[in-house]
């Protein structure tokens, strides 16, 4: 079993957003199935910290910003 660790980073330059990246837009929550669902990958091997810290930075975001969440696998 891999866990999956998530990485975020606010944006609010949409002259920033790369073509195929996940976006939550402000007002939004962060769906970790969704996520997992997107990139073909096990929901059940994404690091529930990360999902939950995730989470709470798109609760976070002002009009205006986006949180662009990508991952990253470690064996």
């Amino acid at each position: 079993m891999s866990t999956i660790n998530l990485i975020y980073t606010v944006v609010s330059d949409p002259d920033s957003f790369v073509a195929f990246q996940y976006y939550v837009k402000a007002g939004e929550v962060f769906d970790a199935h969704d996520y997992a669902i997107t990139y073909r990958l096990n929901g059940a091997d994404l690091d529930a910290d990360d999902v939950r810290a995730t989470q709470e930075a798109a609760a976070k975001l002002n009009a205006g910003e986006c949180l662009m969440v990508s991952h990253s696998i470690a064996p």
